[in-house]
């Protein structure tokens, strides 16, 4: 927090800061994995997080902080083994606004932490999810852009998650103003129709993920074809697949949109090609591109 690794009791922002005021702050979630042959963990495209972090959350906001983007990947690994943390884990880089003068929104203080903790794979990797399209939308891109990974902009997604769950369905998908399919209240979607990986693109109101960038170049790699494009919601309803995608989801399979089973209600077979070629990458068994693993435990960054 702030340069310092500080106890997780004493880890506190004041309640007048804007932080907590106003939700104002930006975020990025992190995965670290344990290595495939080693106990080295693995922290997946740190750099292209801090890229999205300084480069589109915190320059729309005009945030700026006292630290690089490198301190704060060092911060990372730092936090990690101060944890002594060597299983699959979890990281959110924060940066946030402080206290502000009154009446000025451009004079305050402004301060960054990391939260580190092990985060196992849970089941619905292998089960799926059961969603629903929501009546929700997501934001537009004249009122908070999607792109902008802003903690406030998660209230959307919770009302729409609490809605879905209250109907008995695990997840919301969410459309954009012009009624198109956008993507869920924190992940990325793809669908499959006709053997092609099909998912919104970056102008759908949605995030510009990390993980949706890795599963179109595994797609790619794969020799899948791939297509970024307007998905209406009723291609939902007839596509052979359909997964999400995220930094916390992964690759998670959905097995049911509105009561509309897909593939027999299970995950399909390019779901699981892509989940295994995922796994592969974020492991390190097979050669990432330079820069997409930073060692935890080795003494220089795995290229």
């Amino acid at each position: 927090m702030n340069g310092e690794i500080v106890p997780w009791e004493q880890s506190r922002i004041h309640v007048s800061s804007d932080a907590v005021l106003r939700g104002a702050s930006v975020f990025e979630g992190i995965r670290a994995y344990r290595a495939a042959g080693s106990d080295d963990l693995l922290i997946f495209r740190a750099g292209d997080h801090m890229k999205r972090l300084f480069g589109t959350s915190m320059r729309v906001l005009r945030l700026e902080i006292s630290y690089t983007a490198e301190r704060l990947v060092e911060a990372m690994a730092q936090l990690l083994r101060a944890n002594d943390v060597h299983e699959d884990s979890h990281l959110r880089v924060v940066a946030y606004f402080d206290e502000v003068t009154a009446g000025n929104d451009l004079d305050g203080t402004t301060g960054a932490y990391i939260l580190a903790y092990p985060r196992p794979r849970g089941a619905r990797f292998e089960s799926g999810v059961r969603c629903m399209v929501s009546r929700w939308r997501r934001p537009s891109e004249n009122a908070m852009s999607p792109r902008v990974k802003a903690s406030a902009n998660y209230l959307n997604s919770r009302v729409a998650t609490v809605d879905a769950q209250l109907k008995g369905f695990d997840f919301p998908i969410l459309l954009n103003e012009s009624g198109k399919v956008a993507e869920g209240p924190g992940q990325n979607l793809f669908i499959v129709r006709d053997g092609a990986l099909v998912t919104p693109p970056r102008t759908a109101a949605i995030l510009e993920g990390i993980t949706r960038d890795t599963v179109l170049r595994l797609g790619a790699q794969l020799e899948l074809p791939v297509e970024e494009r307007e998905v209406d919601p009723t291609e939902l309803y007839v596509a052979e697949e359909a997964f999400f995608v995220g930094t916390a989801a992964e690759v998670m399979p959905i097995v049911e949109v509105d009561h509309y089973a897909l593939g027999g209600g299970r995950p399909g077979p390019v779901t699981r090609r892509m989940q295994a070629a995922y796994d592969d990458v974020v492991r390190g068994r097979v050669q990432a591109p330079k820069g997409w693993h930073v060692s935890v435990y080795a003494r220089a960054p795995v290229a």
